[in-house]
Formats: C-alpha cells, structure tokens, sequence
C-alpha cells in the first residue's frame, strides 16, 4: 500500500542479522541457486530488513537489520510468514518531466523481473552509508544515476525534489519502498533522447543495463495509459499515479 507524506523519512539500524531456522535458509539457499541458473546476473548481496516502522507527528522512522537479497527474492516468489518475512526497504525517485509527464522504467530481461514497470529505484548499498548512518537520498540518488545517468542534484536536469510517497507491506509484499518525487527540468522528448544516448553508451561499453525503456505517461490520465501495457508492474505504482492524476486534476 502506498501512503502520501510529506514527512521526513528517518533510519535506524544495527549490525545484527535475522535469524531464520534451518529449514528455511535450505528451501532458500535451494531456490536461490535455481535462480543463478537461470540468470547468472544475479547477486546475493547485503540486504536489509526493517523490523518496524514509527510514524511521528514530523517524521517516520524504520528501524533495519540485515539479511540478504535471496532471503528477499524467495520471499516474493514464494511467501514467508511474517515472522521471518523479508521487509526489504528500497528507495527511488519518481520523477515529473517539466511537461507533466510521469517517467516509469521497464526493467531489463537480465533483472530479477524483466519488463517489470517500476520507478527508478534499489535497496541500499554499502556506499550509502556515511559515517555509520544510512542516507536514503543517497541510495535513491545512487539509483537515478546509474539506471538514468540523472543526477538528483543537478539543477539542469533536476528542478526540486522531496519526500512524496513511502510504500508499506500489502498481503503477501512484505517491502518498504520510500520514494521522493522530482521535478525534472528536462521535457519528456528531452528525457527519452538522453536515456536512448545513455543506453547506448552502456551498450557499447559492455555495461550492465537496468532499465530496457521508458514510458513517459500524461499525469492527469496516467492510470489510463498505464493500464493499456500489458508489462507486469509494481504494486505500488497504479495507487502512486492514481494519486498524481487525481492532485493535477483538482488543481
């Protein structure tokens, strides 16, 4: 379920790692080199999972452990019951063109969800943590530029950015996605040509590539659009757009 804040989002963590009984770590250890044969891109790296969620009268703080991506991966496939769920968190960043178009990536066959339609957007990365606390921005910033080459803090691409949406735990996803909303001083044709410029550029050196394309979907209709794709698709991006439409169409 996606929730509209404008709150500052806030995180806590520790060293300590989940512990999950034996049985399951084999049923995942299993089902994670299953995936490896399938798609040899995958990475079982550090993960983390957040063991609750405070909710302030300025702030929301998430409270993390570690774990890691195939404890993830096994949880959205195959379900864990709560207790031992993965409530991975992630961050991004959803971005309006200066024309009012909404940008939603289709991720690569490579990627653990092919021609899924997502925002920009990861978990967190050793890089994001600075002097032992976890910067959120930085893991959605860090995101941007790689699936994008968009830099957040660009004023010639990137006019304002806040805190717009966090994503919470509905029926069987467990996951927490934060994500901020940006204000792209770029136009929908300008955004396109630059990521097709930058695609290639991955293409030719060899890199790896996230995001296949982009959709580019009118705010005020979005939902429309995004309903005639056939792609699978996030489970908090129709309720995010539902949202958009419905704030440009009231003012």
């Amino acid at each position: 379920m996606i929730l509209h804040t404008n709150k500052t989002i806030k995180i806590k963590h520790t060293n300590k790692t989940i512990r999950l009984p034996e049985d399951l770590k084999k049923q995942i250890d299993l089902f994670w080199k299953e995936q490896i044969k399938n798609n040899q891109h995958l990475f079982n790296g550090e993960d983390w999972n957040v063991t609750k969620m405070e909710e302030l009268n300025n702030e929301i703080i998430l409270h993390l452990e570690k774990t890691n991506y195939a404890h993830y991966l096994y949880d959205e496939r195959h379900g864990i019951e709560e207790k031992y769920a993965c409530h991975k968190i992630s961050s991004g960043v959803f971005i309006e063109t200066i024309d009012g178009y909404a940008v939603i990536g289709e991720l690569d066959k490579n990627t653990s969800y092919p021609n899924c339609l997502q925002v920009s957007g990861g978990g967190i990365d050793k890089e994001d943590i600075l002097n032992g606390e976890i910067d959120i921005v930085e893991t959605a910033k860090r995101e941007l530029k790689e699936e994008l080459n968009i830099d957040l803090y660009s004023k010639k691409q990137i006019k304002n950015y806040k805190f717009k949406y966090i994503e919470i735990p509905e029926g069987t996803r467990h996951a927490y996605t934060i994500i901020l909303k940006a204000i792209s001083n770029l136009t929908a044709r300008q955004l396109n040509k630059h990521f097709e410029e930058y695609k290639k550029w991955l293409e030719d050196n060899n890199k790896e590539i996230e995001f296949n394309k982009l959709y580019f979907l009118k705010i005020g209709h979005s939902v429309n659009e995004l309903d005639k794709l056939d792609n699978p698709k996030r489970i908090y991006l129709r309720q995010l757009l539902e949202i958009e439409d419905k704030l440009k169409n009231v003012n």
